[in-house]
């Protein structure tokens, strides 16, 4: 019985643009928690206050659905078509900036939040008499310990899930439930004696290998940074408006990325990967930012720290 479901379970997720799917328990082991109580007592989660209040929470699934038995990690690439290298400031110019590649296309939020539903209704009928829950990024859960633990991938010294067919550029998306079906294992992989993320850090963020201080990551200072940021990082952006690439495109794993099979991810279709300043700065009120990116990750910041992000990173360093 459970053979044949996950059979079919990967029928149905490669059906609607998965690139894996897997099952693992609803409680991480301790080491996860562990590690993770480290890091925030390290205060390298800089002002994501959302980590810290939530802490140890995120390592059991019953905090989204009380009597939780399972997690089925769902894993969906967004590699693009062509192949996008590092720029340097120089390279990029003063009238273009850099974005994450998670970010041109439609909000994944949503796009897999919808792509999962159908998934669920089968579910339903398969198991009937269980709960389910469909969780995107937004839900209080460790889910990259997690994809860990279901086997999707291994931990990479930048802190990123890699897999060795896949590479690391692919969203995780989960269905928590209340049915216990057999948990995949995990497996072994290793990045080996390569330090490439590590060397390739303009900020040194990866501070060593699988630790990662949020406050120096580009990605957290052109997202997740309410405050000003200081002038040493307004320095620092290295051409990036939103996001960061340069750990995951330097490394060995995604030099083989597959492109996207989900048409809402592909390049271009908000934004492309190298943007005029203009891009961002065109939006003179919040309505029209918000038309804008209606369907983007962008919105999330909001138009002032996004277009103050594109100043920055327009910037070439002296």
């Amino acid at each position: 019985m459970q053979s044949k479901l996950k059979s079919q379970l990967l029928e149905r997720a490669r059906a609607i643009g998965a690139d894996d799917v897997r099952v693992t328990a609803a409680t991480l082991p301790t080491e996860h928690t562990d590690r993770l109580r480290q890091w925030l007592d390290a205060g390298r989660h800089g002002e994501m206050d959302y980590m810290a209040r939530s802490g140890e929470k995120r390592a059991s699934a019953e905090t989204v659905l009380p009597g939780a038995k399972s997690v089925i990690i769902f894993a969906f690439g967004y590699g693009q078509q062509k192949a996008m290298p590092v720029y340097s400031v120089d390279e990029v110019g003063s009238a273009k900036v850099r974005v994450a590649k998670y970010a041109l296309g439609e909000d994944y939020h949503l796009v897999l939040r919808q792509r999962l539903e159908p998934v669920v209704e089968w579910l339903s009928t398969e198991l009937p008499g269980n709960q389910w829950r469909v969780c995107v990024d937004s839900a209080p859960l460790l889910e990259r310990a997690f994809a860990v633990e279901a086997g999707i991938g291994f931990w990479g010294k930048n802190t990123m899930v890699l897999s060795p067919r896949a590479g690391s550029f692919f969203f995780l998306a989960e269905i928590v439930t209340t049915a216990e079906i057999a948990p995949d294992p995990p497996i072994t992989g290793t990045c080996g004696n390569c330090t490439r993320c590590i060397d390739a850090c303009p900020t040194a963020a990866i501070v060593a290998p699988y630790e990662l201080d949020a406050r120096k990551c580009i990605s957290y200072l052109t997202i997740e940074k309410k405050s000003e940021l200081t002038a040493e990082e307004s320095s620092q952006l290295h051409g990036w408006a939103f996001g960061c690439d340069i750990c995951q495109d330097v490394c060995p794993y995604n030099k083989f990325t597959n492109p996207t099979p989900v048409a809402e991810f592909e390049e271009g279709r908000i934004v492309h990967a190298s943007e005029s300043v203009e891009t961002f700065g065109e939006p003179a009120s919040n309505s029209a930012f918000e038309r804008r990116f209606a369907k983007s990750p962008i919105l999330r910041p909001g138009r002032r720290r996004v277009q103050r992000n594109a100043r920055l990173a327009a910037r070439k360093r002296g």
